[in-house]
């Protein structure tokens, strides 16, 4: 347990060098009381420390014959700019996709409890509206299938995932961010990242960034391409935190992509239309107020821009109703 503590501390040390997350990162592990869950082993949690509540949440795995440390620098990157990421990985690491969606299933109990537990710090600060999965080649495909299985999941990043056959994707209900690298020969394009992001049914949102000249690994930290590192930061916000300010470069095309496609449509509205019908009236008020009494964020009713919303947010959209 010390050996991991002090792997992860380094990753930590390291990974803060190269991001520019405001927040500071801290670590949460079993040995700091972290629940361990029976379909999975080795779980620990990267976490905003400085930060607000209504945290949103990713939980991630690694892939076949893989370890946590594989894809840990996702961890402290994403920290950094506010959220929480957790990392599991399958009891056995010959385990396959549908063992690591058990994994990420079992993992997701295990972070909602953190919301709970009274000596975490962070007790009462999640976002559990919804959460995204994410994971790396055999993990990718596991995200895929846990997102087919859980319905608290809202979005999946999938990390040159692999599947044993392509057409599980056929089974995508939530949108997927598919991150693969040009010559990955391991998770071959054109029989997976390629054939999932086709196969994801068109009604969801989905988006494909093949990065130029990357590998089967390129994907396992967000230092090897800093437009991947934000695709995946404006995904997990678009999805799990219903704020779209950013959506217009999660769609832009990147420098370094070497294929690119995505079915999304940026649809602005304006700040008090919370049930986005480009009107304003008596509805939003009700959809505010139900926000501020179950303590949820939402950009829409953030009408002073302080990041959260309350009676001073009620105040304005009134205001605007009768101006």
């Amino acid at each position: 347990m010390y050996t991991m503590k002090l792997i992860s501390s380094m990753i930590i040390i390291i990974s803060l060098g190269l991001s520019d997350g405001p927040y500071e990162v801290q670590l949460i592990t079993e040995q700091d009381g972290l629940r361990n869950g029976p379909n999975y082993s080795n779980g620990k949690v990267y976490f905003p420390a400085n930060s607000n509540d209504n945290l949103p949440i990713i939980v991630m795995i690694p892939g076949f014959i893989s370890y946590i440390s594989s894809i840990e620098e996702w961890g402290p990157y994403l920290a950094s700019y506010g959220f929480v990421a957790m990392f599991v990985n399958v009891n056995s690491i010959f385990q396959d996709p549908y063992s690591r969606a058990d994994a990420i299933v079992d993992g997701i109990t295990t972070i909602k409890l953190e919301n709970e537990r009274p000596n975490s710090p962070l007790y009462g600060k999640l976002n559990l509206d919804g959460l995204a999965v994410g994971g790396w080649s055999m993990g990718g495909g596991g995200a895929q299938i846990a997102s087919q299985l859980d319905e608290s999941i809202s979005a999946v990043v999938a990390l040159s995932a692999w599947l044993p056959n392509a057409s599980i994707a056929n089974g995508n209900i939530v949108p997927v961010l598919f991150l693969s690298g040009q010559f990955d020969a391991t998770a071959t394009n054109s029989f997976h990242t390629n054939l999932h992001y086709d196969n994801t049914p068109s009604e969801i949102d989905k988006l494909l960034f093949e990065v130029s000249g990357g590998s089967h690994y390129t994907v396992c930290s967000p230092y090897n391409d800093l437009d991947m590192a934000n695709k995946a930061r404006y995904w997990i916000e678009q999805y799990v935190n219903n704020d779209s300010s950013n959506c217009n470069e999660l769609i832009s095309v990147p420098n370094s992509s070497s294929s690119f496609s995505t079915n999304i449509e940026c649809v602005f509205f304006d700040s008090g239309d919370l049930n986005q019908d480009q009107v304003i009236n008596i509805q939003d008020i009700l959809i505010l107020l139900n926000l501020i009494l179950n303590g949820t964020y939402d950009e829409y009713g953030d009408l002073d821009e302080n990041g959260i919303v309350n009676v001073l947010d009620v105040i304005q959209i009134i205001n605007l109703i009768l101006s």
